[in-house]
């Protein structure tokens, strides 16, 4: 018998779980916003995980990395697979959900309120690549030469996506921020 012992695959399985399972959520629910969507997608990305143990030639010699790609990816689909469900549907009153939400006086509830909504619109239209940076870096907590890790990009685009995301944004949300100074000023 030899002096490296070989970990059995569920062993091997459990403790990368263990080990990687807050990074995996984190990612998730950057790009979900959501807690039991991004529980759903980290539990498929798992899965994935698992499949590929159990293959010939297993390729997980860098297993963090492997399993941010396949949490960003199955993230990505549950958000793809939410937008086909709910494509057309409103809800009977958005705003009152966001205003049970959000303590203060009712006018700080609507402007907050109303700040949300746009900043949410201006992310849904930046481009996926820009959107997908600016989320994992600015709500995910990633450093960008890691978010360029997990997407398999370059370091010089992950910086080019974020710039172009931010002045986007704040290029959007500057029309609002005027309008709020015209009614309080």
């Amino acid at each position: 018998m030899s002096a490296t012992a070989v970990v059995p695959v569920p062993t091997r399985f459990e403790s990368l779980v263990a080990r990687h399972e807050r990074d995996v959520l984190r990612i998730t629910r950057s790009v979900l916003r959501d807690e039991h969507l991004s529980a759903d997608a980290a539990q498929e990305a798992f899965v994935r995980l698992w499949r590929r143990m159990g293959e010939p030639g297993d390729a997980l010699e860098r297993p963090e990395a492997w399993l941010h790609r396949a949490a960003l990816s199955s993230a990505l689909d549950v958000a793809r697979r939410r937008e086909v469900r709910t494509r057309g549907e409103t809800s009977a009153n958005p705003l009152e959900d966001v205003r049970a939400r959000v303590p203060g006086s009712p006018i700080a509830q609507a402007s907050e309120a109303e700040l949300h909504e746009r900043l949410e619109r201006a992310l849904d239209e930046l481009p996926e690549g820009q959107r997908t940076v600016f989320v994992l870096r600015h709500e995910g907590g990633l450093a960008l030469r890691e978010v360029a890790e997990l997407l398999d990009v370059s370091l010089a685009t992950v910086k080019t996506q974020f710039a172009r995301a931010c002045l986007k944004l704040q290029a959007r949300l500057q029309a609002f921020r005027d309008a709020a100074q015209e009614t309080t000023g």
